[in-house]
């Protein structure tokens, strides 16, 4: 789960710069990127991001490794051998590896943005994003608590190679309390970028700084990709898992 808030910190540097920052222009029609409006609107969207994890932590509940006692040496005792369980599990683990390293190439340009893949999904999702956010007409009435919180959660649900990846994490953490945990402190780690993106996108030369934050990001992904690849090793049984206290690095 502290990978997943890095995820989110760090990942959000180089991604959600450039693509959000057209989510907060359609925000601004309802008048709710500023003060407690747009509070409102991350609460909201970290929602979306807890649901979403929780029910793909069901569905990787299923995934759950499981130690089956066998007896390799007759009376000499028994050693645990990975289930079936387990080898899936692992290699959901290194599908999440396999797409964070692809996330951290679409960073940087070299691959086309995995998001193209989404762009269908993405079209509909920004025509109901542009009906929500009309304001009405004659309306002089700002939107309520109710309008901002709900915003937010349509936001949380626009197709995005890094939430997909966060997604995949949350399905390796194998319950739905863990892959909801697990989503909520990746939505926590992208607040700072998604707060200063608003006082960013005022200054006139803003997107020159784009590029190095690419690149902050695109390490950072990659980081998260090693840590998921030797998770998803040692749930094979090829490496040992790393604890630090009662924390599970790998």
């Amino acid at each position: 789960m502290i990978a997943a808030f890095v995820l989110g910190l760090t990942g959000s540097l180089g991604h959600c710069a450039t693509m959000c920052g057209g989510v907060t222009v359609l925000l601004a029609r309802r008048g709710v990127t500023q003060g407690w409006h747009w509070a409102l609107v991350q609460l909201g969207r970290v929602f979306s991001y807890a649901i979403l994890g929780s029910f793909a932590g069901w569905l990787g509940q299923g995934l759950m490794p499981e130690m089956e006692m066998a007896d390799a040496h007759g009376s000499h005792g028994a050693i645990p051998v990975l289930s079936g369980f387990g080898i899936w599990q692992g290699g959901l683990a290194l599908l999440t590896a396999v797409l964070a390293f692809y996330m951290a190439l679409a960073m940087l340009g070299t691959v086309p943005s995995p998001e193209l893949l989404l762009v269908q999904i993405t079209h509909r999702w920004g025509r109901l994003m542009r009906r929500l956010t009309i304001q009405p007409r004659r309306s002089t009435v700002q939107a309520g608590p109710l309008t901002a919180f709900g915003l937010g959660m349509a936001w949380g649900l626009l197709p995005c190679g890094l939430v997909l990846a966060a997604l995949l994490a949350a399905a390796v953490a194998g319950s739905p309390l863990l892959g909801g945990a697990t989503m909520l402190l990746f939505g926590v780690g992208t607040w700072p970028l998604t707060w200063g993106i608003r006082l960013l996108s005022r200054r006139p030369n803003w997107q020159t700084a784009v590029p190095r934050l690419r690149v902050i990001g695109a390490i950072a992904v990659v980081l998260f990709g090693v840590q998921m690849s030797l998770r998803g090793l040692a749930m094979w049984g090829w490496v040992s898992h790393l604890h630090v206290g009662n924390v599970m690095l790998w």
